[in-house]
């Protein structure tokens, strides 16, 4: 099979022919029809995460169909349209019985970080992060939704709890953000869109956000602008401070972007003495994935993929996502 394979960190994924993956007990051969390209494959090329093995085929937003099973599994089936929910969580420590799998205390990995994934034309994974994709939802649609949709979903309901009503910043509309807009106007929420990007504004506005707003951290917070909850998908210097001065007393910030190494810089008086929650936010479970892709069959929400690219093209896509390009998520179609 073809396949980009990360061989250097900090060097261009190359195309190779690898030998096709054989199934084994529980497990699933998906053959892919599109993979999303996220920003976390420009920290894994770069060498940036621990962990990350040499070769290594990155990608884990991945959907396509099912070509073959392992021995002992019955869903689902070859033929099947799928998505891949893609960590490898124990299912029995305390944080996964509690709905926080990301966080699994025994973790045996992700699909694209810690194992190949789905930038090839073949993927395998454990049957069980399988989850059936919904008439009408195309491949691209639900490759995305594994985590440039299902991400800020997690950040937004599950533990920013944002009720109708509130009003949600969403700083930073790039793949995550742009969602991010769309899963606030389905709560009802009032949004605000923050960049430093006309073009992702524009997008944003079309997506539904109630007011858009160039990012200037020299007259920031804006005059009149306050939000009850802000998801930060950029977290930079700037950004983060400005987040806690863009909330209420009592507000609450998800932060979904992150940077290794990097502080936040927050003064800890203006956390205690207005009493700013700060809910760091890991990704999506599996029930969440599922959740998505029923808001997109149902039309509650679309995918705002910006551009498309072949498999041998995957290193366009990513100085694309590098350059701060894209008006939304790059999907490599296979």
């Amino acid at each position: 099979m073809r396949a980009m394979v990360l061989e250097r960190f900090g060097a261009p994924l190359q195309l190779r022919e690898l030998p096709e993956p054989v199934p084994g007990p529980g497990d699933a051969i998906v053959r892919v029809q599109a993979c999303g390209v996220c920003a976390s494959d420009l920290k894994i090329t770069s060498g940036a995460l621990v962990g990350t093995p040499l070769p290594h085929v990155p990608g884990h937003e991945i959907a396509g169909v099912v070509a073959a099973v392992g021995p002992g599994v019955t869903s689902p089936r070859v033929g099947d349209r799928v998505a891949c929910h893609f960590y490898l969580s124990c299912g029995n420590c305390i944080n996964c019985r509690t709905g926080r799998g990301t966080v699994c205390l025994a973790l045996a990995g992700r699909i694209g970080f810690e194992i190949d994934g789905g930038l090839a034309e073949l993927v395998r994974v454990p049957a069980a992060l399988c989850l059936p994709v919904p008439d009408g939802v195309p491949p691209e649609a639900a490759a995305v939704a594994m985590d440039a949709i299902a991400t800020p979903y997690h950040a937004i309901v599950t533990r920013g709890r944002l009720a109708a009503g509130e009003t949600a910043a969403i700083v930073g509309v790039g793949g995550l953000g742009l969602h991010g807009v769309e899963i606030a106007r389905a709560v009802g929420a009032r949004v605000i869109a923050v960049d430093v990007d006309e073009g992702r504004l524009a997008v944003a506005r079309e997506l539904g956000a109630d007011l858009a707003v160039r990012f200037d951290p020299a007259a920031w917070p804006p005059k009149g602008v306050v939000a009850d909850l802000v998801l930060d998908t950029a977290a930079t210097a700037q950004t983060l401070l400005g987040d806690v001065a863009l909330l209420r007393p009592g507000g609450r910030l998800a932060l979904v972007g992150y940077k290794p190494g990097m502080g936040a810089g927050w003064d800890t008086a203006d956390l205690v003495l207005n009493e700013i929650t700060v809910l760091p936010s890991r990704a999506a479970g599996r029930d969440e994935c599922e959740r998505v892709l029923d808001l997109l069959a149902m039309g509650r929400i679309r995918a705002a993929i910006d551009r498309r690219y072949a498999l041998q093209d995957v290193n366009q896509a990513l100085d694309a996502l590098r350059g701060g390009k894209l008006n939304g998520r790059a999907v490599v179609t296979i």
